[in-house]
């Protein structure tokens, strides 16, 4: 049975804007064209373009190519932060939460942490259809990363070893190698996650 279509959010819309703004912006700043990006990230020249012309919603296996080549990161990319000098530091309202999709289209991950703190801690909410998976790239040596299970059932994968965590657990692990997460249940399941970066981490 062929998937349902999803009708575009506006919250999606928003995000591709901006990210495609902020990438050409970038791509311009270091005098690269858009060739120059293709080669260096391995992503397609015509997608790049449709990413920066907000024709497109790229996966998040994309834009961490595109993130590397360009000496930044993901979640820099897409988040936007302006203190206003009061005491609330930020308001962040769903259509500014950045939302990524995973390869398969089964997995959404919102940024929900601040810009200012990435270099230390990565704050995600995550979402898995039944069947979905999210792979990353490793991150900094000595990263650790927390996946607490909200509602369902979670795999957990790194470097041949797989754990299994359900609503109420957390599963802790080293991040600095590829791993994936995977829902094998039969309902969506849903997970905060909290990756800690190399230098606040102490190895054991």
């Amino acid at each position: 049975m062929a998937r349902q279509k999803r009708e575009p959010c506006p919250e999606t819309e928003a995000l591709s804007e901006k990210l495609g703004q902020t990438i050409q912006r970038l791509r311009t700043a270091d005098k690269m064209s858009l060739g120059d990006l293709s080669s260096v990230s391995g992503v397609a020249k015509s997608m790049i373009s449709q990413i920066e012309k907000n024709e497109t919603n790229p996966t998040l296996a994309t834009l961490s190519r595109l993130s590397q080549a360009l000496g930044t990161s993901v979640e820099a990319m897409v988040s936007d932060t302006t203190p206003d000098g009061s005491a609330l530091v930020q308001h962040s309202r769903i259509q500014d939460t950045p939302l990524l999709t995973s390869e398969d289209g089964l997995c959404e991950l919102r940024i929900i942490g601040s810009l200012d703190t990435i270099q230390f801690v990565q704050w995600y909410d995550f979402k898995a259809e039944p069947g979905g998976v999210l792979e990353s790239s490793p991150h900094p040596q000595g990263s650790v990363e927390n996946l607490t299970i909200l509602t369902g059932e979670l795999d957990v994968t790194v470097n041949g070893e797989t754990w299994t965590a359900v609503a109420g657990e957390t599963l802790r692990y080293h991040a600095d190698r590829p791993h994936k997460i995977r829902n094998k249940g039969q309902v969506p399941a849903h997970a905060t996650m909290v990756n800690i970066l190399a230098h606040t981490v102490r190895s054991r």
